[in-house]
């Protein structure tokens, strides 16, 4: 399988990434005992032409030693359309020699449309699940007062649910110093908006600055960046844990199987710092 073949953002947070992509299993628990069929990864993404998802047939553990095929069949259904896509097989060799099977269907999942995802097996067992794609948005920064100490920014996403992995970058002569803001945000009535804390966030580039001896530091752009999800992101604990992600039923929306579907897309938004914002926080304007 060529890895162009989901496009750049098929699976966009790095824990869920690791699990579907990465075929590492050193800390998934086994799941024997159990008379439930699969474990699904994966997400619909509106921005993407082709969905996929990664299928594990339950037995011991969460891994195919062999490239040998599974009992699955995989249907999803828009439950606004109606219109449904059988998917397709792929049997992935990773890096580690391990294999797994990711299941695509080369259509781009529609905003605000919920889906349900069947995977069946020969003996009609069927493990399924149910997500919502969220609404179109797109970042908007709004106005820095400069004669506001902490130069708080904020940044708007109108109508979005959801956001996980918000990250911050800066563009300096100094170098590029990312922020991460996992999922602080706060909800009001127009959307999720995220404050960042510019001031705090920069101290590091001047201090960088000045010890290699560079007179005027320049900050030439931030990028503000977030995956908008559906409601149903959010982790135990409000941490994404790698260790506890993956344990079977730890993290799950999925019915008669276990593993995590959900929706969600990359958003991003540049933002060039007013010369009084820059001024302030001590940058060369």
């Amino acid at each position: 399988m060529k890895k162009d073949l989901f496009g750049k953002g098929w699976i966009i947070v790095p824990v869920l990434l690791g699990v579907v992509l990465s075929g590492c299993d050193e800390s998934v628990g086994p799941v024997l005992g159990t008379d439930q069929a699969f474990t699904l990864y994966g997400l619909f993404n509106p921005t993407e032409d082709i969905q996929a998802i990664r299928v594990y047939p339950i037995e011991g553990r969460l891994v195919l030693t062999e490239a040998t095929p599974i009992d699955a069949r995989v249907v999803s259904t828009d439950l606004q359309s109606g219109i449904r896509h059988v998917w397709r097989d792929s049997i992935v060799q990773y890096i580690s020699g391990q294999y797994g099977h990711v299941f695509w269907a080369p259509f781009k999942a529609e905003f605000e449309h919920r889906y349900r995802l069947e995977v069946e097996r020969s003996d009609n067992k069927v493990t399924r699940v149910e997500t919502t794609v969220p609404p179109f948005t797109e970042p908007e920064v709004l106005w820095t007062d400069p004669t506001v100490f902490d130069l708080i920014t904020p940044v708007l996403w109108r109508r979005a649910p959801n956001l996980i992995n918000i990250r911050v970058r800066y563009v300096s002569n100094v170098g590029i110093y990312d922020v991460d803001y996992g999922l602080n945000q706060h909800l009001f009535e127009e959307g999720q908006i995220v404050l960042v804390e510019f001031r705090a966030d920069t101290r590091v580039i001047l201090r960088d600055g000045f010890l290699q001896g560079i007179t005027d530091v320049e900050l030439y752009l931030v990028v503000i960046s977030a995956v908008v999800t559906n409601n149903e992101w959010v982790p135990p604990g409000g941490v994404f844990n790698a260790n506890v992600f993956v344990e079977p039923g730890t993290f799950s929306n999925v019915e008669n199987g276990f593993g995590f579907v959900g929706a969600g897309y990359d958003t991003s938004v540049e933002w060039v710092p007013s010369d009084s914002v820059l001024q302030a926080s001590g940058f060369q304007r």
